[in-house]
């Protein structure tokens, strides 16, 4: 809040344009992402302005401030697929440290979130941490397991996904109080993939392209591309209001052309208990 840096809100056209921008991309599947400007950027704002991007795309997903339970049955209705809400870190005492002001500052608030969005029905809800944040990674990323499991047992009917964003340099930015390097990450990836194999497993392009071709096919199936951190950032170009740098700038038509060259073939006899058919005789 108090960093000095140029801030935009995107109006109806600009976001028109934007639209048009990630469509000529090839992207069916967007996420939204605003700060926690309530008068800016608020229920109000979000009312406006969903439909009209819905109607754009296949799915729609929100990372925005956290918002009531009826306010996320509304946007449901609108057209709204699911949303994101990361606690950042389950460590109160780090927590308040990092969040001064506003009601982002009520770690409750935060954490009963994904409650409210389970409530009224939304399909997806990702969970999360933000990895250096606090000193102890692995404390945090003990808790995300423990909440994915209390919300699978209680909200069966959404589904969930997971993602483990590490800091990344920004303006303003912190220096990560604990480090988790690559081998790390995807250790704890393939862990949550054993804990959870139907959950949705994330790897955005904070990570780079060399860390991600190569997870890709041990245990992530969902990943983004040719991803702007800055508002406005698709229909133009704009890096001093990025909110960080990503580390994987390729396009979409690069990230899937590596895709495609990772086929699963079929796998399917050991889960029915049964030995795979010599390569041959397919």
């Amino acid at each position: 809040m108090s960093n000095r840096i140029r801030r935009k809100t995107l109006d109806e056209q600009e976001i028109h344009s934007e639209c048009r921008a990630i469509r000529a991309k090839g992207i069916d599947n967007v996420l939204l992402v605003t700060g926690e400007h309530k008068s800016k950027v608020g229920i109000d704002y979000f009312r406006r302005y969903v439909p009209l991007v819905r109607q754009e795309f296949s799915s729609l997903m929100m990372e925005v401030q956290p918002l009531s339970q009826a306010e996320y049955a509304e946007l449901k209705g609108l057209g709204l697929d699911g949303v994101l809400v990361y606690q950042e870190t389950y460590h109160p005492p780090t927590y308040r440290r990092h969040h001064l002001r506003g009601q982002k500052q009520d770690f409750v608030w935060r954490l009963e979130t994904p409650d409210r969005l389970a409530r009224p029905g939304i399909d997806k809800i990702g969970l999360g941490a933000l990895i250096g944040l606090s000193d102890n990674w692995r404390a945090d990323c003990y808790m995300v397991a423990r909440h994915l499991l209390y919300m699978r047992h209680t909200y069966w009917q959404s589904r969930y996904s997971l993602s483990f964003p590490r800091l990344r340099p920004c303006a303003g930015g912190v220096t990560p109080a604990s480090l988790m390097d690559e081998a790390q990450l995807l250790q704890v990836m393939c862990a949550f993939r054993l804990l959870a194999p139907e959950v949705e497993i994330s790897l955005s392009t904070r990570e780079s392209a060399h860390f991600r071709n190569h997870a890709v096919p041990i245990v992530v199936n969902s990943v983004s591309a040719g991803a702007k951190t800055q508002p406005g950032g698709y229909a133009s170009d704009r890096p001093e209001l990025e909110q960080f740098l990503p580390h994987d700038n390729r396009s979409p038509q690069e990230v899937a052309h590596v895709l495609i060259q990772q086929p699963v073939w079929k796998d399917w006899e050991p889960y029915l208990g049964r030995s795979a058919v010599a390569a041959d005789s397919l």
